[in-house]
């Protein structure tokens, strides 16, 4: 800002150039215009990773609260199961197509922890709407327990639908029968597993979750 005393500028108002000229009691006052800065353009691999970060979140948000449970020894005040989930399917589980990106389900993590997983496992159609899930038990070797009990998720992320199946069998039991839920259309569906067993402290602790896509598996 400056401030002019000169007989010839005393009543002059008014833009010129960069400058704006005015009058304040008496006083003629220049002023600088200010400098907008651009509007701020994102570059491609932010603008990627915003559409990664929204496909995501919409993906895991029906899962919600069987999150918190399947993260549940992970989680702290500030990091719910959907934050820990979340982060795992951004770095694992999205594809990049030629339109923009999706999310692989069949990578997602639903539960996670140091039990040892389903392992060798397969689906059996026993009618319309019933499986049978069968997987190997090896016996009690590095962390699988014969008294780990089964966890089982039925999501179709197109629907937004969850059925959450608390019917568990022990893991040397090395098979389930499961009822699907006929509101949940199975041609988008995926059936999560996993194992988990009760802590002294009531709290639970998880396997990594294996998944099956419906999709791929008809009966």
């Amino acid at each position: 800002m400056a401030i002019l005393n000169h007989p010839f500028l005393g009543q002059i108002s008014g833009k010129l150039g960069n400058l704006v000229i005015y009058q304040l009691n008496g006083t003629t006052i220049v002023r600088e215009k200010p400098h907008w800065k651009k509007s701020y353009q994102p570059t491609t691999l932010q603008l990627l990773y915003q559409q990664k970060f929204k496909k995501a979140t919409e993906g895991l948000r029906p899962l919600g609260k069987l999150l918190d449970r399947g993260y549940g020894e992970l989680i702290t005040p500030t990091r719910k199961g959907f934050h820990l989930a979340l982060s795992h399917t951004l770095k694992s589980a999205m594809v990049e197509t030629e339109d923009e990106p999706r999310v692989n389900f069949e990578a997602v993590l639903i539960s996670t922890g140091f039990v040892s997983p389903f392992e060798n496992y397969r689906l059996e159609w026993l009618e319309a709407g019933k499986i049978q899930l069968h997987w190997e038990f090896r016996g009690n070797y590095g962390n699988a327990r014969d008294t780990d009990q089964t966890w089982i998720v039925l999501y179709n992320p197109d629907q937004g639908i969850v059925e959450e199946y608390r019917e568990s069998v022990f893991r040397r039991s090395q098979s389930q029968e499961v009822l699907l839920s006929p509101r949940i259309d199975l041609s988008g569906a995926f059936i999560y597993l996993s194992f988990y067993r009760k802590l002294r402290n009531e709290k639970l602790r998880f396997s990594n979750s294996v998944c099956i896509n419906l999709a791929t598996n008809t009966g």
